[in-house]
């Protein structure tokens, strides 16, 4: 997004958000963090009936307290919140039912995988894969094990090779997670379609729930059109 379309957008941004906009050096990274936020408070406006401008969020860090990253969170509401983005494509979770997490990733965007994430069980379902189909079960691998450890908080702390989900073409879902009892909260793990060459999981903490999905478009005039309740 370059940096003229994006006064819109920008009116959305607290001051914090702002400087860390400003903060990048590049138009690729920068224009996809703004539009990550701005999406991000296009929904929680539109969930909550508020401004989009006016939630403030903080960011939490299971592993460190110098805070301005971390997991977006809403201090005053029960909402959970996740963010990703990969190529052009900027992917939002919230949700009610526990801590959420969700990872969007880009097939192909680079060149050898680094296959030292997966578990021996993984790895053995990858190298049964046709040739042609690597890269994307790689892809499928990475993005459901990033989505379990954005929703836990743990993040990359965690070696992904302690977690091992299921194989690229059965449903989504954590099998084991090695040295560690897992977290005291089920987790849900969900594949979600995503556009052009990428894939995207999302994990949920607690109870079943159903994943509802909403396209929001940007037709790059620095507005996203604003996203709509699920229930309208």
């Amino acid at each position: 997004m370059r940096s003229s379309a994006a006064p819109a957008l920008l009116k959305l941004l607290d001051a914090g958000e702002r400087a860390r906009y400003e903060a990048f050096l590049r138009d690729e990274p920068r224009g996809l963090y703004l539009t990550a936020h701005a999406l991000l408070r296009e929904l929680v406006g539109a969930e909550l009936d508020r401004d989009p401008a006016e939630p403030a969020f903080s960011a939490v860090c299971r592993h460190c307290t110098s805070g301005g990253h971390g997991k977006p969170v809403l201090p005053d509401s029960p909402l959970h919140l996740s963010l990703s983005h990969a190529g052009d494509t900027v992917a939002v979770a919230l949700t009610y039912a526990g801590p959420v997490g969700v990872d969007v990733e880009q097939v192909g965007r680079v060149g050898d995988p680094p296959l030292a994430v997966l578990s021996a069980e993984e790895r053995a379902a990858y190298d049964r894969l046709p040739a042609g189909e690597r890269a994307r079960g790689f892809i499928r691998y990475w993005a459901r094990k990033e989505a379990v450890l954005k929703a836990t908080g743990d993040g990359l702390s965690v070696d992904p090779a302690l977690l091992t989900v299921s194989a690229p073409d059965e449903p989504a879902a954590l099998l084991a997670w090695a040295e560690r009892a897992q977290p005291h909260l089920p987790v849900r793990l969900y594949d979600v379609p995503a556009p052009g060459d990428c894939l995207a999981a999302v994990a949920v903490l607690g109870d079943e729930c159903r994943v509802v999905r909403h396209e929001v478009a940007y037709d790059g005039d620095g507005v996203l059109r604003r996203p709509r309740r699920a229930g309208d």
